[in-house]
């Protein structure tokens, strides 16, 4: 399991967000405070849209090509 701060201000960025988790085969969570959501439900991410502390959390240990391609909502 490997956790990933993330940053997901607008609607199309949470689009694009899900649409990327989508073609990953391992599970992906969304995780703001003591709310936790599968990252592949594109309502349960809008639920998500804004918060300021949010997590993806990916339980799998080969995700290294899926961090690349959110690479944009991933906080420094």
């Amino acid at each position: 399991m490997k956790t990933y701060p993330v940053n997901l201000r607008k609607t199309e960025d949470v689009l694009n967000f899900v649409k990327i988790v989508n073609t990953f085969d391992g599970d992906v969570d969304l995780k703001s405070g003591s709310m936790i959501i599968d990252a592949k439900s594109l309502m349960g991410a809008i639920c998500m849209t804004g918060k300021k502390t949010l997590e993806m959390v990916v339980h799998s240990s080969d995700c290294d090509h899926l961090v690349r391609q959110l690479a944009e909502y991933l906080c420094a």
